[in-house]
Order: C-alpha cells, then sequence, then structure tokens
C-alpha cells in the first residue's frame, strides 16, 4: 500500500503493479511447439485401416492441446478440440473441419498412399493451429513516479525517455471534495473544471509530450493512495451530480486531456472505498473522454474482477490492463494465480526496496513462464532518480517478457512548411539480441507530401518534402518498420504549414493602425504585458517568422516584442481599393472557440457582404467551415521567458468577394477574443 504525507511521499509499502500491457501495435511470437503421433493400425478381414493420430501442441505462457482423428478410408470429417490455459483461466474452443469424403481406389489404399495423405493432412492443421495459439501479444513496461516527474523534471524526462519503460506512470492524483484535482498536495492540476497547472509547472504538459519521443508509449496518472478521501469523494461526486458533460469530474478530466494530450490512461489506485457504482460510472465516463482505465489492485479480486466486468461491458475495451500491486501490501500476489480477468491482461509490479534488477527478471521471467505475462511495473522512481538503475530495471522486465524484436521512437510531432522540408530522427531498439534487419515504410501521408529515409542501422531519419499547395493542418502518419515476420509501428503527427517565404501573390492590408495587443515575442523574452489572451502568453516569433505564404497568397506579420496583433472590437479597418476575388485571415480565437462571429466587407458603392465565421481557439483545433491550419506551432511563449510546449495554431480563412465591385473597407467582429495577425486581399 503506498502512504503520502502533505508536501512528499512517504513510502510504506503500498504496492503499485503497473505492468500495463497494452497493445502497441507491436506482435511478438514465441513458440514452442511437441508434436507426438501415434498410429494404431488395426487391420480386419475387410481390410480396413483406422488411423488415430493425437498432436499435442504447446505454446508459450501457458497450454494448448489439440486432439485430431480421422479415417482414412477417404478423407472424412475430422475434429479437434482446443483448451488455452491463461494463469488459473481455461478457454475452451472446439473447432470442426469438414471435408468431402473421398473415395481412393484400392491399389492406393494398399500402397499406403491414404495413411501417408492422411499423417500429411493432419500434420498441416498442426501448424496451421499452432500459429493460432502462438501469435503472442506485447505490453508495457511501467515506471510509477512523483515528484521527479514534476519538479525539476528536465533531466529525469531525459532519463526516462530513453529508459526503455514504455509506460510513464505519474503518481498520485488527489481529488478533493469539490472535485478539483492536485498531484501530492503541491502541483495543482485543474480548479473549478478547469485546468490550472501552468501556473505552478508551465512545462509539465510538454514534458509529458517528450517521454513520447524515446520508449514511453503511453502516459498514465495514478488516482488515489492508501490515504482515506479521494476515492470517497469520488464517490460522493458522483452520486451528487452523476458523471455528466455538466458534472466537476468530467470538466475536470476533460481539461486534464485538453491540456496535456499526452495523456493516455488513468490508474484507479483505490485501496479503501470499494463502490462498484460509482467507480464503474467513473471509469465510463473516462473512457468517452478517450481515457484507457487501469485498475491498481493489492488485495480483493473477486472486487475487482467484477468492476473490470462491468466497464468492460458498458463500454468495452475501456480497461486494457490491470496494474496488480506485488509488493509490500499486496506482496505475496501471482497475476497466475487468482486474478483472472479474461481477456484484460495483468502486469504486476514489483519494488526497488525488495528486488533488484537481477531479481526482478528472474521472479518475471517465473511468472512469464507460467501464464504469459507481458509486461510489469517498477515502484518507484523517486527512489533511484538519475542513478543509472532505470534502464536497468526496464531492461530486466523487457528481458523477462519479451522475446527477440526490436522496437521503434521518434518525436511525436513534425512541423512541415509548404514548399520546404523537415526531417526527424527514427531509432530502432534492438531487443534481446535481436540482430535482423530492418526495412521502413510510411503510410498516410497527406495530399502534397512525400516522404523517404535515410541513415544506417539502428539511426535513421524519415525526411518530409511539402509542395507549395500541400494540404495543411494535422495528418497522423505511421512509420513501420518490417523484419521478416517482425513488425512494429511509429505513430508521428505531421503538421503542415503555410510556407515561410517573401513571395506571393495578394495585396497585403497595413494593420498597424490597429494594433492593440502585445501578441507576438522572441523566445526567452521576459515581459510584463497580458499577452494576446489577457493571462500573459503569446506566439513565438522564432515560429511565426516576419511573413508566412499560404497556398501562394503571402502575409506579414507585425513586430516581434511591440503592439503587433488586432484584438477585435468591431473596428473598421480600411482596404487597399480594388476589385479581388477575395479576403484572407490569419486569426484565432483564444480563451476558447469564438463561434458564429460576424465580418462584414464595405464596397465603394454602398453595398457589403457578409460573413458568419467560426474562430477556433489557438490550442483546440475545430476545422470550423472555411478554417484551414495556417500555421501550427510546437509551443507557446509565456510571460516568465519560457515555453508551453504543447502545440498552438494560427488559422486560415478565405472570405469570397464580389469581383465586379470595389472593396473600401471590412468591419471586423466585435470580439476581443478574435485575434488577427495577418489579412491579404486576393486578386
Amino acid at each position: 500500500m503506498k502512504h503520502k504525507e502533505v508536501g512528499g511521499l512517504v513510502r510504506d509499502g503500498r504496492s503499485r503493479t503497473g505492468a500495463h500491457l497494452l497493445w502497441d501495435r507491436q506482435v511478438k511470437i514465441k513458440i514452442r511447439i511437441e508434436i507426438k503421433i501415434q498410429i494404431k493400425i488395426q487391420i480386419k478381414i475387410q481390410i480396413k485401416i483406422q488411423i488415430k493420430i493425437q498432436i499435442k501442441i504447446k505454446a508459450a505462457g501457458g497450454g494448448a492441446r489439440s486432439t485430431l482423428a480421422a479415417n482414412p478410408d477417404g478423407l472424412g470429417c475430422c475434429v479437434y478440440n482446443r483448451s488455452h490455459f491463461q494463469g488459473d483461466n481455461v478457454v475452451k474452443r472446439s473447432v470442426e473441419i469438414r471435408f468431402m469424403k473421398i473415395e481412393f481406389p484400392d491399389s492406393l489404399r494398399r500402397a499406403g498412399f491414404v495413411r501417408g495423405a492422411t499423417i500429411f493432412l493432419f500434420l498441416f492443421l498442426a501448424a496451421a493451429f499452432s500459429g493460432q495459439v502462438a501469435a503472442a501479444q506485447t505490453g508495457f513496461t511501467g515506471i510509477f513516479g512523483g515528484g521527479p516527474f514534476y519538479k525539476n523534471a528536465a533531466n529525469n524526462i531525459t532519463e526516462i525517455e530513453n529508459s526503455g519503460f514504455t509506460e510513464a506512470i505519474v503518481w498520485s492524483v488527489e481529488v478533493n471534495s469539490v472535485g478539483d484535482l492536485n498531484f501530492n498536495g503541491e502541483f495543482p492540476l485543474t480548479s473549478g473544471g478547469v485546468y490550472v497547472g501552468n501556473a505552478t509547472h508551465p512545462d509539465f504538459p510538454g514534458n509529458m509530450a517528450l517521454l513520447k519521443e524515446g520508449t514511453v508509449k503511453r502516459v498514465t496518472f495514478s488516482v488515489g493512495s492508501s490515504n482515506v478521501g479521494d476515492w470517497q469523494d469520488i464517490t460522493a461526486l458522483v452520486k451528487a451530480q452523476g458523471t455528466g458533460p455538466t458534472s466537476i469530474l468530467y470538466k475536470d478530466f476533460q481539461a486534464l486531456k485538453a491540456a496535456i494530450p499526452a495523456l493516455d490512461a488513468i490508474d484507479f489506485d483505490d485501496e479503501n472505498s470499494f463502490n462498484s457504482p460509482t467507480t464503474v460510472a467513473f471509469a465510463v465516463m473516462l473512457g468517452k473522454l478517450g481515457y484507457h482505465v487501469t485498475p491498481d489492485p493489492f488485495d480483493d479480486s473477486s472486487y475487482w474482477t467484477s468492476v473490470v466486468s462491468k466497464i468492460n461491458t458498458q463500454l468495452p475495451g475501456t480497461v486494457d490492463g490491470v496494474h496488480l500491486q506485488a509488493y509490500a501490501g499486496g506482496a505475496g500476489n501471482n497475476p497466475c494465480v487468482g486474478w483472472n480477468f479474461g481477456s484484460v491482461p495483468v502486469f504486476p509490479g514489483m519494488w526497488d526496496a525488495n528486488d533488484t534488477p537481477s531479481q526482478v527478471e528472474s521472479i518475471m521471467s517465473g511468472w512469464h513462464t507460467q501464464c504469459d505475462i507481458l509486461g510489469g511495473t517498477m515502484w518507484l522512481y523517486d527512489d533511484f532518480v538519475g542513478n543509472g538503475l532505470a534502464a536497468q530495471y526496464a531492461s530486466a522486465i523487457n528481458t523477462a517478457v519479451g522475446g527477440s524484436g526490436f522496437t521503434l521512437s521518434g518525436p511525436k510531432n513534425v512541423f512541415l512548411n509548404q514548399s520546404a522540408t523537415a526531417d526527424a530522427p527514427i531509432t530502432i531498439a534492438d531487443l534481446n539480441g535481436f540482430t535482423g534487419d530492418v526495412t521502413l515504410t510510411v503510410s498516410s501521408l497527406p495530399k502534397g507530401v512525400r516522404a523517404s529515409f535515410g541513415g544506417q542501422g539502428n539511426k535513421r531519419r524519415i525526411v518530409f518534402k511539402a509542395g507549395a499547395s500541400a494540404i495543411t493542418g494535422f495528418s497522423a502518419v505511421t512509420v513501420t518498420g518490417t523484419s521478416g515476420s517482425i513488425t512494429q509501428t511509429l505513430a508521428l503527427t505531421l503538421a503542415v504549414s503555410a510556407g515561410v517565404g517573401t513571395s506571393g501573390t495578394g495585396t497585403r492590408v497595413e494593420l498597424s493602425s490597429e494594433f492593440n495587443l502585445n501578441g507576438i515575442y522572441q523566445d526567452g523574452v521576459k515581459y510584463s504585458t497580458e499577452g494576446i489572451d489577457g493571462q500573459g502568453d503569446s506566439y513565438s516569433a522564432n515560429l511565426l517568422t516576419p511573413t508566412r505564404v499560404f497556398d501562394g497568397v503571402l502575409f506579414d506579420f507585425g513586430p516581434a516584442d511591440e503592439l503587433d496583433v488586432v484584438g477585435c472590437s468591431g473596428q473598421s479597418v480600411a482596404l487597399p481599393p480594388g476589385q479581388f476575388s477575395a479576403l484572407m485571415l490569419l486569426a484565432s480565437g483564444v480563451n476558447g472557440n469564438q463561434e458564429s462571429e460576424i465580418l462584414t466587407v464595405n464596397y465603394t458603392d454602398g453595398t457589403s457582404s457578409e460573413f458568419v465565421q467560426s474562430f477556433s481557439d489557438w490550442f483546440t483545433p475545430q476545422k470550423f467551415v472555411h478554417e484551414a491550419e495556417g500555421v501550427a506551432m510546437a509551443y507557446r511563449n509565456l510571460d516568465g521567458g519560457t515555453k508551453d510546449k504543447r502545440t498552438f495554431n494560427l488559422y486560415a480563412y478565405r472570405f469570397a468577394l464580389n469581383p465586379s465591385k470595389t472593396v473600401q473597407s471590412v468591419t471586423l467582429p466585435d470580439d476581443v477574443d478574435v485575434v488577427v495577425l495577418g489579412t491579404t486581399l486576393v486578386p
């Protein structure tokens, strides 16, 4: 069991088993096949031959047995039954294979042809059956940690990012009676359903994303501890408010996921509440918000198996692993005995205070042999920060549960401009003696973008090249590594933006007289203005650059570190006189999405064109009608001179004009939370 004191962590035995075996799209196959063939031939007066073939097949982590029988007078009907053992769970399946009966001439029977054909047939079936049994799953190797993940965290993030752990489990989220969330009583996360973490650790969301540029594939936050309160408050809040969009818990965890996109799952560390209805409702709510859920039990297996079953019945796939504590309060737990969650894998956790890396490897190897565990967790990173043990423990678990193979790692996001190239490192990590050659391919590229690979051995690079009219926006791109029958994938988000340059079409609209916000700052500059959003945040001049070319149309931006952005208030901006096909803006909403705003273009003949447009918040693209990605940026600047390392956006809008009329002015929306950085008239 894990215990805490205010302001710090006390480790006295709250064991968290966080061995997450998530299906990382990695498939490793480990097969051991034993085949025994017994042939009994009885020759009766009628020369009738009966052959009985028994084949036993064993697969790693359990056992599978099949019995096949056939009559060699012809190919008739054969049936084999299979039982697969996983821990103390037995799943029985029967497969019936029917063949058309074929009569063989006596000469072929006498020649032994039928017997040979029959044996061949059943060996063939056995091979097919063994392939079915041997398809292995792969899981997560997790590390629990508290303060080191958010306090003076830069070096720690780098260590875990490159450690070999594939899951980072940040412990422990406390929930108070009004639903506010914080880490360990010292790092407020939400207040009133709004994310407030940037006030304490503005680099935290970016650091969670950085973890995924290495071996970490999953970020999990653990809720609760052995202390009484957190889960009692969750129970009370669910009973009082439910779990719908207006409830505080819904707002909290929606805000948390929006602020920290790298966050994947919530670990349930309930050690003293055990309220099944509210726990199930809370988990289903999280699943609908896009989270996975991993219970973290140390005892009461019947309660937890029931809860997991109820959650996945209501929302299949929500619980995709169980972190079983096998240390301290959970000492003596065996993931292979008494902890049967059906198809949901169990991942046992161990504690460095009790076991060295070699001992962890030995124990985990035993469980892997007994019931095919595919991952595990270590408690607690706080004990061995920076001394090299993180990599040793990760290696111990990976060696114990894995076969020979490889993993792929690289950045989560790649930023690419039109008419330019961008590259990113792809690292191939060998596992358990793997020495094969790996071939890389890429899929799901957006229109107008090509990709190629360079580098040698385990250090490769992917190079993206975008054309002048490449589709802007975010695309999920998959890099696939193949070596023989082993396949691994790496998911990247490719963000395509307007090009950087000074050549393009259009007539720029002079906005300097309307600048009323300090919205663009050089990186590292400390400032006392309210920034672009009234909260001290700003676009990075280094990322934005002085000009952009969107689909061939040129835009200018205001000067950095001074008034350089228009906060809209219904003002009228003079337009260069002329006849144009469209008016384009590079603009955004701040402090939330700004919907159904009115923009009016006035002509010299007294007529006008009115447009109703919604503007996405600069952090949450909504892909509103007539809205496209203009510039996607890897961070924004904060008034203290630091960076908020999440993705922020500037959007492009195009409004069709009457090309037969001469423009005079544009009336901007009457909403200060709509900000305009550049305007160009398109011929």
